[in-house]
């Protein structure tokens, strides 16, 4: 509903509110009108004012403003005083009142700015476990006015058992909030879709986040540690295994604080594991270190924890000797029941000989590599054998050299392999570091690493297949449009090793969901292999400047990798390009001038176009709003043959000498793709008025002509004199011209000529004129002929007719 106010000479009309959107420009409209227009200047002042506070004013002094506000000077002689406001805030919401001064009259009206945030709607995913009840949790954020309803959705059907958590408010005045939701186990059945949907007065149609349920298995997870002989390092080894599905995080936490250290690594598949060596020359060994494992199965981190303490020496007194030389004599003289029962211990004792998985750094091809084992609680003290199987089906043994003095190690030079063993007793229990190193080679090692150890006549083996050799891929993206307007993203990842490689798409708005990917392998001469993952998306999608695509791809036990796109990337192919403006050939004062520019080669059809325009001698660019000056078509945009879009603009301006000479026009395009919007201009308009002959009379014996609206003022007017006959014309010297402005900046001018002389007079004859008016903007130039017989004069029009002038 408007709002009018009216007095005996003015007339303000503004709505009674105004919505926009937070970060959007808005514009307060203000129009009025005068009994008596145009609008002089001199008569006129404008005022806005936020509450109590003046914020803009303009007047015949000129305009006094803030950066984010703006008015179109042109506009007010119009009548149009709107306020632009620019990135608006919850704090630009209030009353603003419009008030208009047209001396003597004042009158002035209220509008209310209503400001919106769009709420963001995630529903946090989670890999549930089957026939227990669980939770989800739905953060709803960035939205204004507070006031918000959730509801969740299984399947379609309302879910009645959720609640709010408290209203929080953000720093720039938005409000946040969740709501969480019980399920049961009969909930879940049959992995359901679960739907949050919101609805806010921001929203045509309620906002949703869904999930489709899956069902996981949580990790087991098993520590254990090794000390090394002679060197300050501790293995200590962390294991997650039997989960589903991937990834899984395993990190360290040394005494409370999370344990950086370079040294970590991790196996791929459903099996993951990680080591760390921990210095205690680096600070206290005392206290506890944790190995904490997180998976999207749980709620919460499981956590293992080895309390770390200084190992005690062994100490041996009288009585332990005098305890082994009893032991020793009851065993001789057990004889058969000492040997039954020492093959039963023997048996219990080989029991806590444990060998852990063969652990590894990041392996590279081409790079070297060591491999880890680790042996504890064994009897005796072991041997170690290291086997590598290689393509050709050869094996390599590899074992210790002879041992050489206590905290050195072992160390085995081939030309390819070392080996170095490190060693430590407690208590009688051998416990024994490993390492294998050497430099892979992916023609020869693709088979598998074998750790044997022997202990008292027992072996443990542990086996490593190959596929730890890692080959980094080389990545590219490739994007094609399709006939249905579907974007095709193609991923390619080549020479990589092994094969076992796994790719993910999502997509979103700050967050994501999974997306269905189509992938080809194919493989190389050298082994290695190429993969092509493609996947379709819907191409309205892009239109959303924050809408984001995420591929990831996760290479065996190497570190996962990812590229992320949208729009805005330069790899985008599909950024619209601008032509120049197509100006008028000659822009004539009182007349339509149609500016026009081509832009091409966009997807998709989220193109937004803006005419601003830049005084003469100015700086500041305003923007051009539809008005009586002003046409701005409707765009249409047209669908080519490659899937881009195209389309022409165009500004129809109702020209004017003194306004829009010296002017220009700039067209400002912006689009998902740009990161910075795309401008053109018309350069300096220089305008032209075509002469118009809009009065001729006589006066006595003068001939008075009047010619009007040209621009700029030079023009030239030249008369001519025949006697009987319409030949042998004489320029007439007796000729009075005088000029005068007009309000619209153009010129008029009356030429006044005497044709008559005292010859003239004497002579019978008749006399015939001719005027011509030439211009910058006239091809051929103006001409009127006069005939003047028994003294009258005629104007002749192209067929000879006569026209009597008007006397005066």
């Amino acid at each position: 509903m408007k709002k009018i106010v009216r007095s005996s000479s003015l007339e303000v009309t503004v709505p009674s509110s105004q919505s926009s959107l937070i970060g959007r420009d808005v514009l307060l409209p203000c129009t009025f009108r005068v009994d008596n227009p145009p609008v002089k200047p001199k008569l006129l002042a404008l005022l806005w004012h936020f509450g109590d506070k003046e914020i803009l004013r303009y007047d015949n002094k000129g305009k006094v403003s803030s950066p984010r506000l703006s008015i179109d000077e042109i506009l007010i002689l119009e009548g149009n005083a709107s306020l632009s406001l620019s990135n608006v805030t919850i704090s630009d919401r209030g009353t603003y009142r419009c008030s208009v001064i047209y001396s003597p009259n004042t009158q002035h009206k209220e509008i209310r700015l209503h400001i919106h945030a769009v709420p963001e709607v995630v529903v946090a995913k989670r890999t549930l476990l089957k026939n227990q009840g669980t939770s989800l949790q739905c953060s709803v954020t960035d939205f204004y006015p507070q006031s918000i309803t959730v509801t969740w959705l299984r399947n379609g059907k309302l879910l009645a058992n959720s609640a709010l958590g408290p209203l929080q408010r953000n720093a720039d005045g938005t409000f946040r909030q969740n709501s969480t939701l019980t399920l049961t186990p009969s909930d879940t059945l049959n992995n359901p879709e679960i739907v949050c949907q919101v609805q806010h007065e921001s929203l045509l149609t309620p906002r949703q986040d869904g999930y489709k349920v899956k069902y996981g298995v949580p990790p087991s997870v098993q520590v254990y540690s090794a000390k090394i002989n002679g060197r300050p390092e501790n293995v200590l080894v962390c294991e997650a295994s039997q989960f589903q599905p991937e990834p899984v995080q395993i990190k360290w936490i040394l005494n409370g604080k999370i344990a950086e250290d370079p040294k970590k690594s991790k196996d791929g598949g459903f099996k993951k594991g990680s080591y760390y060596l921990m210095n205690p020359m680096s600070g206290s060994q005392e206290g506890n270190i944790s190995c904490e494992v997180e998976h999207e199965t749980l709620l919460h981190p499981i956590t293992e924890t080895l309390q770390l303490r200084q190992e005690d020496k062994a100490k041996y007194s009288a009585g332990n000797i005098a305890a082994a030389i009893f032991l020793t004599i009851l065993l001789t003289v057990a004889g058969i029941t000492a040997g039954l029962w020492f093959l039963i211990y023997k048996r219990k004792y080989f029991q806590r000989f444990q060998v852990s998985h063969i652990h590894r750094s990041q392996m590279l091809d081409g790079e070297k590599v060591t491999l880890y084992c680790v042996a504890s609680d064994c009897p005796k003290d072991p041997q170690v054998i290291w086997t590598v199987e290689e393509n050709d089906g050869k094996k390599m043994e590899i074992t210790e050299d002879e041992p050489q003095a206590e905290g050195e190690g072992n160390m085995l030079l081939d030309q390819e392999f070392s080996v170095r063993t490190d060693r430590t007793e407690t208590d009688g229990r051998h416990n024994v570091t490993s390492s294998l190193s050497f430099t892979p080679d992916l023609l020869k090692h693709k088979k598998s690493v074998f750790c044997k150890f022997v202990c008292d006549g027992r072996a443990k083996e542990e086996r490593l297949l190959c596929s730890f050799l890692l080959l980094k891929p080389k990545d590219s993206m490739k994007f094609s449009l399709s006939e249905s307007g579907e974007v095709l993203s193609c991923l390619t990842l080549r020479e990589f090793y092994p094969r076992d490689i796994q790719i993910r798409w999502s997509c979103g708005v700050g967050h994501y969901q999974q997306l269905e990917s189509n992938e080809t392998f194919t493989l190389n001469p050298n082994s290695t292999f190429n993969i092509e993952s493609e996947c379709k998306l819907p191409g309205h999608l892009f239109k959303d400047a924050g809408f984001k695509v995420r591929v990831t791809w996760n290479q065996s036990s190497d570190g996962e990798e990812s590229r992320e796109f949208s729009a805005a990337v330069p790899e985008f192919p599909w950024r619209p390009q601008m032509g120049e403006i197509i100006n008028p050939d000659t822009l004539i004062h009182s007349k339509e001038g149609k500016f026009q520019c081509k832009i091409w080669g966009y997807f998709p059809d989220a193109l937004e176009v803006k005419w601003l325009r830049r005084e003469a001698g100015g700086q500041e660019l305003v923007s051009v709003c539809p008005s009586e000056k002003y046409k701005i078509p409707e765009m249409e945009q047209k669908r080519e043959a490659d899937g881009t879009f195209s389309c022409t603009v165009s500004l129809i301006v109702s020209v004017s000498a003194i306004t829009d000479q010296g002017a220009e026009f700039i067209c400002r395009v912006r689009h998902p793709s740009l990161g910075e919007p795309l401008e053109t201009s018309t350069g300096t308009l220089s305008v032209r008025g075509v002469p118009v002959v809009t009065n001729i009379i006589q006066k006595d014996r003068h001939i008075i002509m009047d010619i009007d609206q040209f621009y700029p003022q030079n023009i030239e007017i030249t008369w001519y004199k025949a006697k009987g006959k319409q030949k042998d014309y004489k320029k007439i010297s007796d000729v009075q011209n005088k000029l005068f402005p007009n309000s619209d900046g153009s010129y008029r001018l009356t030429s006044v000529c005497e044709g008559m002389d005292l010859g003239d007079h004497l002579n019978p004859f008749d006399l015939y004129f001719t005027a011509q008016v030439q211009h910058e903007t006239l091809n051929p130039p103006i001409q009127r002929d006069f005939l003047r017989e028994k003294g009258v004069y005629y104007l002749l029009s192209e067929g000879q007719k006569l026209y009597p002038l008007p006397k005066c």
